[in-house]
């Protein structure tokens, strides 16, 4: 009979401590828990968006003309996705910025939002002569 007491004295506490456990909430931040999504090894994705970024500005240096127009660099690796914007004054510049940039990182997407503005020429339009 007392064996029988302790184990409905255990069974009774075993519960007692299941049904406090339910009342407790998870106190982790969002930021913890977006940090613990993120697989191992790969680090937090604004480290590797900086990388990507990196990757792209690298590509762009390697060119004086794209350097040059210091377009902007937008890289969201979660959508495996780089942004560029900015003004160039040619088609073929905005086309190699796009082509650096996808060369940057195998299957990236590149999202161009490059306008193209060609520049004003400094020089007076020469004058009409009309021959008599």
């Amino acid at each position: 009979m007392a064996r029988g007491k302790v184990i409905l004295g255990m069974l009774a506490l075993t519960l007692a401590v299941e049904l406090c456990a339910c009342g407790k909430s998870d106190d982790r931040t969002l930021a913890q828990i977006d940090e613990a999504s993120v697989a191992p090894g790969a680090g937090s994705p604004m480290t590797a968006n900086a990388k990507l970024e990196k990757a792209v500005r690298a590509r762009f240096d390697s060119d004086e003309r794209v350097k040059a127009a210091n377009l902007k660099v937008n890289a969201d690796v979660t959508k495996n996705e780089v942004t560029l914007s900015g003004t160039v004054d040619s088609e073929a510049l905005r086309a190699r910025a796009v082509e650096l940039a996808k060369s940057a990182h195998v299957g990236v997407i590149v999202t161009d939002k490059i306008t193209v503005k060609p520049r004003q020429s400094n020089s007076m339009p020469a004058e009409k002569t009309t021959l008599v």
